[in-house]
């Protein structure tokens, strides 16, 4: 469900299967454990994503105020199709930082100026 890597300056966070109703607690919970040892920037990958509910969504937007509160950055990469036609169904494609790769998600996160 969720893979977590340290990397140099940013956290990269590995969504696979589902984020929904059962599984979203996990990963707020995990996401404020990462939070509280002082990491701030992160990069979610969402290639191995199948699937994201209305409560996987409310997940995701609670990570992106947990980050910009702890004056971070959070970008979001790798996005399926199905997964991105929810993003933007939903209007969260227009809230988030998303890339179709890696990279460009990882030197968002690490610039000074978030861009």
């Amino acid at each position: 469900m969720l893979q977590v890597e340290v990397c140099d300056g940013y956290v990269l966070l590995k969504l696979v299967g589902r984020l929904d109703g059962v599984t979203m607690e996990v990963v707020e919970r995990s996401f404020v454990d990462i939070l509280a040892d002082g990491y701030r920037h992160y990069v979610i990958d969402l290639s191995q994503l199948d699937y994201i509910s209305s409560a996987g969504l409310r997940a995701m937007l609670f990570m992106i105020k947990k980050s910009k509160a702890a004056d971070g950055r959070l970008a979001l990469c790798q996005l399926k199709p199905a997964v991105q036609e929810i993003f933007d169904l939903s209007a969260f494609s227009t809230i988030f930082a998303i890339f179709n790769c890696m990279d460009e998600a990882v030197a968002y996160v690490l610039s000074p100026t978030g861009g």
